[in-house]
């Protein structure tokens, strides 16, 4: 049941709602930490005092002191279920030997990992509690407008004790999707909601909460062009939409199952929409479609504009990426389909995304190294190495190592780059570079490569 707030309490100064959303939200904020084993970095081979060290302690440094060490990370989280469930974000208790959660009243409890996705960056713990919890509302976040006044709660800077600290701001954006927060800890599955309302470290796991006092968002990540790691007004929530998808498989299962198709897309813009005479900028353009997948046993071909599922609108990629993954494996799905200007309908059923992941890893031929053209090693982009690197999948090839001090590295080329064409040929898998890099032996003049980037389409020129 949503706050019912008074003209009154609006006229009295625009402090009153947030206060009373503070209010029926922070007793069911909790403080998250979780103590983790890491190894320790050690000497090198070559240590000059060995036998000094051997003759007056018995052994070296690195046998004497412990090769692994204590971490601790702390973060949020908000308790969902009167039973002890709690939500918070993976990357705050993924690997943790112990984990525990901190009450508003002080007590503390140990609590155990119901379910982790990485690919939402979504955990739900469970603690043992005798006493019915204060608990959250869940909103609706697809019902979110830009502009509208939203309020974090959460632990900014654990070390100060700045526990339950409120901020306040407005939804900057939705639907923010190829963000990078380093490395192994971006999600692939991205429809984040963006907001100024401030969001520091310690603030990951907690609320943030609608006008009503409603969850309608999980505090997430920030961005800063600095790299020092506060807030300058731009942070970023998960969905609670999102949270309510993965929750059930995550209790139950401990993990989540996705659907999968097996096709490679882009977005439909306006040229690409007129060059294919489309009616409407919608859908997605089918650019490849993988062997042996459901969208191949299907009839799907590449070219194709699928513009609905199970009934429902594509709207752009990054939902019809979510639309899929959320039918869940083994479920019979019908796709509408723009083909020639034709619409036709397809019914299939789809796979297990994390099963053929797994097996196409395991099928998959080690790539023959390439010879280092311009500082560039690359592979083949596969379904299976475009989740390696956290990139949008798309036919090509993936930069998996950048030459120090090269052109490459000059130009400013990025590990997980996708090149699709080099001086407007097209790229398809590491026999077309090898086959265009042999072309361009000796060239002086400035080689121009088109790339993915984040799902984004970029050009980089690169001086041999």
């Amino acid at each position: 049941m949503g706050l019912s707030v008074s003209k009154e309490d609006l006229l009295a100064g625009q402090e009153s709602p947030f206060v009373a959303v503070a209010e029926k939200v922070s007793p069911a904020v909790v403080n998250i930490s979780a103590e983790k084993t890491v190894e320790r970095k050690g000497f090198t081979d070559y240590f000059p005092f060995e036998d000094f060290f051997r003759r007056f302690f018995g052994e070296t440094p690195e046998k004497r002191f412990p090769q692994t060490q204590k971490t601790k990370s702390l973060g949020s989280g908000f308790i969902f279920r009167k039973d002890g469930y709690v939500l918070t974000n993976n990357h705050v208790v993924a690997g943790a030997d112990n984990i525990f959660v901190k009450l508003p009243d002080g007590s503390q409890y140990k609590a155990k990992v119901a379910g982790l996705d990485k690919d939402t960056d979504i955990a739900v713990l469970r603690i043992d509690v005798e006493n019915n919890l204060p608990t959250v509302e869940f909103g609706d976040s697809d019902s979110l407008r830009v502009g509208e006044w939203v309020i974090a709660i959460g632990n900014p800077f654990p070390q100060l004790g700045l526990d339950r600290t409120v901020t306040v701001g407005v939804v900057s954006a939705k639907g923010r999707s190829n963000l990078r927060f380093g490395g192994e800890e971006t999600p692939n599955y991205q429809n984040y909601i963006q907001t100024d309302a401030s969001i520091n470290p310690g603030n990951s796991g907690g609320p943030l909460v609608n006008i009503k006092g409603q969850v309608i968002g999980i505090n997430s990540a920030i961005t800063n062009p600095t790299g020092m790691s506060f807030n300058i007004g731009i942070g970023f929530a998960i969905p609670v939409n999102l949270a309510k998808w993965v929750i059930p498989d995550l209790i139950e299962k401990g993990k989540v199952s996705r659907g999968f198709l097996g096709i490679f897309f882009q977005e439909i813009e306006k040229n690409l929409a007129d060059a294919l005479n489309l009616p409407e900028v919608e859908g997605v353009l089918v650019s490849k479609v993988q062997p042996g997948t459901p969208a191949d046993k299907a009839g799907i071909k590449a070219g194709d504009v699928i513009i609905g599922f199970n009934g429902e609108k594509v709207e752009s990629g990054t939902k019809f990426r979510m639309m899929v993954a959320a039918a869940g494996p083994d479920q019979e799905v019908s796709l509408e389909i723009l083909r020639d200007g034709k619409k036709i309908s397809k019914n299939l059923t789809l796979a297990d995304r994390d099963k053929f992941l797994a097996s196409a890893k395991e099928e998959e031929p080690k790539e023959e190294e390439t010879e280092n053209w311009l500082g560039l090693e690359v592979a083949t982009s596969t379904e299976a190495l475009a989740a390696q690197y956290r990139v949008e999948f798309q036919p090509g090839v993936i930069v998996t190592n950048i030459e120090a001090g090269s052109p490459a590295e000059q130009s400013g080329f990025m590990e997980g780059d996708i090149i699709m064409k080099i001086s407007n040929q097209e790229i398809e898998d590491i026999d077309d570079y090898k086959k265009v890099a042999r072309s361009l032996e000796g060239e002086k003049k400035a080689i121009l490569f088109l790339v993915s980037r984040d799902g984004e389409p970029l050009f980089v020129a690169v001086k041999p």
